[in-house]
């Protein structure tokens, strides 16, 4: 049977790495914030129109994304600081 891959091995050097990694981090960081700020636009314009409202689907379509998207760059941001830690 083979050995396990060595995790210390395949992991890239965090710290020749660190400069790009807390770039990263601040990036992904500045995209959620965004993305925050987007989503609250999206939910004030859904709450000032009418349920029946056709818009109101896209709208929550769109809500549904960002939320999807902040997790994901959410997981991805507690990953980069781990790394860094």
């Amino acid at each position: 049977m083979p050995n396990p891959p060595d995790r210390d091995h395949d992991r890239p050097d965090a710290e020749g790495d660190r400069p790009a990694m807390e770039e990263d981090l601040q990036a992904t960081e500045d995209s959620i914030r965004a993305d925050l700020a987007r989503l609250s636009r999206v939910e004030a314009r859904k709450s000032s129109l009418e349920p029946a409202d056709p818009e109101v689907d896209r709208l929550s379509d769109e809500a549904v994304q960002l939320a999807d998207d902040i997790g994901r760059k959410a997981r991805a941001e507690r990953e980069l600081g781990q790394d860094l830690a």
